[in-house]
């Protein structure tokens, strides 16, 4: 079967404001060149999907 893996990348902000509210809304309309990012990510979701051509699809590990 093949699949599409979402994946996700982890990063933070640090943003003054008033509350929490705010901060996550200062946050939500940001660049992703202001977001200091980790090298961590991780899949999310698996859904079914042969759109691609064949050799789009990844078969193996890349590490152990």
């Amino acid at each position: 079967m093949k699949y599409c893996v979402t994946v996700v990348r982890y990063g933070c902000l640090f943003v003054e404001a008033n509350n929490p509210e705010e901060a996550m809304d200062i946050a939500d309309h940001q660049t992703t060149d202001t977001v200091n990012w980790s090298d961590d990510w991780a899949p999310t979701d698996a859904d079914e999907d042969d759109s691609e051509d064949d050799n789009q699809y990844i078969t193996e590990r890349a590490w152990n």
